[in-house]
């Protein structure tokens, strides 16, 4: 568990790293993160019902300027490596484990954000150090600051992800060990509420065909994968 619970948090900080600091090409958003979780550990469909459901829940809300949006990247990885580290434990549908641990961790979403506030406090203190080193047209400086940058970024989320994997397996299976029959039945179905909330708030906020179709085809194309693999 430990070995798992450090390479998802590896990974996981890595990715986390793609919501400001570096590329940010997308890799950082919960449909991309759960599958990546889910590779590592060796369960990408796992990985991907738990990153839809973070995805179309917290699909409108990007974090533009200056607004720091619920962090579901550092939540995606928990919730996915938890499931699928408890999933090797036990003989669970996919769809049950992904919004157990999804109801489990989503507060962690709210937690993250907090993690992002202190990191950008802390580059705030080193920005204007850097602003001197850019007039000074110092390049081995910048990329120095650069690197404290990012590496204060991946420690920060690392030395937070690692230990709550560690414990919210141990919850999970606890929970999971108590959960009757019926109960886990009733999440198999629940799961698919969860994209049918998520298109009510985009369609409630922005009513656009575009907008619609996209969410058509990710969800046509999570009833498939759950139908087919």
């Amino acid at each position: 568990m430990i070995k798992e619970a450090f390479c998802a948090g590896t990974l996981g900080a890595l990715l986390w790293l793609d919501r400001y600091q570096i590329g940010q090409i997308m890799i950082s958003r919960p449909i991309v993160v759960g599958p990546i979780i889910g590779w590592a550990l060796g369960d990408v469909p796992l990985g991907l019902a738990v990153g839809v459901l973070f995805e179309v829940l917290w699909l409108r809300r990007p974090p533009i300027g200056g607004f720091i949006a619920p962090d579901v990247t550092f939540s995606t990885a928990i919730a996915s490596a938890v499931a699928i580290i408890v999933k090797n434990q036990f003989t669970l549908d996919t769809t049950a484990l992904a919004l157990l641990s999804f109801i489990l961790f989503m507060p962690l979403s709210f937690v993250g954000s907090k993690l992002d506030l202190l990191l950008r406090m802390g580059l705030g203190k080193l920005a204007p150090l850097a602003e001197q080193a850019i007039l000074k047209r110092d390049n081995l400086t910048i990329g120095l600051f650069f690197a404290a940058s990012a590496i204060l970024g991946f420690t920060i989320c690392l030395t937070a992800e690692v230990p709550i994997i560690i414990l919210g397996t141990v919850v999970l299976k606890r929970i999971v060990e108590v959960c009757p029959e019926s109960f886990i039945a009733a999440l198999k179905f629940a799961y698919f509420a969860v994209p049918a909330i998520g298109a009510l708030d985009m369609l409630a906020g922005n009513f656009e065909r575009f907008s619609f179709a996209l969410f058509l085809i990710g969800f046509i194309s999570t009833l498939l994968c759950y139908l087919f693999l």
